[in-house]
C-alpha cells in the first residue's frame, strides 16, 4: 500500500501543476513566464501542455472531493492567490484529509 506521500507527489501534485499551468496559458503567458511563476522548468510546462505530465489521476476516481480540493488549489495558484509553497501545505492537508479518511 503506498503512503500518503507517495500518492501525493505522484499523482496529486502533478495533476494540480498540470491544472494550474493550463490555466496559466489561457492567459496568454509564455512558457517561460509559467515556468519561473510555478518553480518549475520550461520543458515541464511542454509537456503538461501537452498532457504528457499530470495525467496520472486514478486516485481521484476514489476520492472526488480530492479532486475538487485540486482544482480550486490550481485555480488559485493560477490567480495568484497563493504561491507554489502555500499550495504544497494545502495539498498535503488536503491529500491526508481524504486519503486518510478511507
Amino acid at each position: 500500500m503506498r503512503t500518503v506521500f507517495e500518492i501525493m507527489s505522484q499523482e496529486v501534485l502533478p495533476c494540480v501543476r498540470a491544472q494550474a499551468a493550463k490555466k496559466l496559458m489561457e492567459t496568454g503567458l509564455s512558457q517561460k513566464q509559467i515556468a519561473e511563476r510555478l518553480g518549475l522548468s520550461q520543458p515541464a510546462i511542454s509537456q503538461y501542455k501537452r498532457d504528457l505530465r499530470g495525467r496520472k489521476t486514478g486516485v481521484f476516481a476514489d476520492y472526488p472531493r480530492l479532486l475538487e480540493e485540486a482544482r480550486q488549489i490550481a485555480h488559485r495558484i493560477a490567480a495568484g492567490e497563493i504561491s507554489m509553497d502555500q499550495a504544497h501545505g494545502e495539498i498535503f492537508a488536503a491529500c491526508s484529509q481524504h486519503l486518510v479518511q478511507k
